[in-house]
């Protein structure tokens, strides 16, 4: 199986940085579900385990089959498969079960070649599964720099926020991907917006201990104060 090569390798793990752990938050007077990164994750015991190498290399009679979006997720996918499916679909951002697309399968994995021939068939970048969550989102969450470097190249809108208002930037910070919160603060984002819960991506890298995110993010602050001053 592909190993997933674009992720960043140099950061710490920290609690609430895996999307396996992905939590939602319900607020105490509403059933609305509220992204608590990180955000649902399109996911499956089987493709779980397939990408951990749990799977024993045993002669089995029963074979492991995975569905279109899953191989995508495991960036088990061809061109000529891409153009079948589409025989198959109306369109190829189709949505499984749960309301995702095989985008935001690959997204979430960091299966860039799977995105590439995703995005190459048609597919949308600014895609919304539940709660309001894009492929760049689940990317951003990921760590997966290089595919949030090609999802903005091809219109992925980069302040876009989920259903509490967090953006690509925010998970980022969070989950402690520096290289990504620089891919996305290459794009001069406002790095003083806030969620629902008025925190900005640097506080939310301080609540979750994500240090390279917050060194990096103030290293951003300091040259924008730096050339403020002496621009005046």
């Amino acid at each position: 199986m592909p190993n997933n090569t674009n992720s960043e390798e140099d950061e710490s793990t920290t609690p609430g940085s895996s999307l396996h752990g992905s939590s939602i938050l319900l607020d105490a007077n509403s059933t609305k579900r509220k992204s608590a990164f990180l955000p649902y994750r399109p996911q499956t015991t089987v493709l779980t385990n397939l990408q951990r190498g749990n799977t024993e290399a045993t002669f089995c009679p029963v074979e492991v089959s995975l569905s279109f979006h899953e191989r995508a997720g495991q960036g088990e996918i061809t061109e000529e498969q891409v153009k079948a499916e589409l025989t198959r679909q109306q369109s190829i951002d189709f949505k499984d079960s749960a309301g995702f697309t095989p985008l935001h399968w690959a997204a979430s994995y960091g299966q860039l070649v799977a995105a590439q021939l995703l995005v190459a068939a048609g597919a949308n970048v600014n895609s919304e599964a539940p709660d309001f969550v894009t492929p760049l989102l689940l990317a951003a969450a990921g760590g997966h720099n290089e595919i949030v470097r090609f999802l903005i190249e091809h219109g992925a809108k980069i302040t876009h926020m989920d259903i509490m208002g967090n953006t690509a930037l925010m998970y980022a910070a969070a989950g402690n991907h520096p290289h990504t919160c620089n891919e996305l603060l290459a794009k001069d984002l406002d790095f003083s917006a806030t969620n629902e819960n008025g925190e900005t991506a640097y506080v939310l890298a301080v609540e979750h201990g994500a240090h390279l995110a917050q060194t990096l993010l103030e290293q951003y602050m300091t040259a924008i104060l730096t050339s403020k001053n002496f621009g005046s």
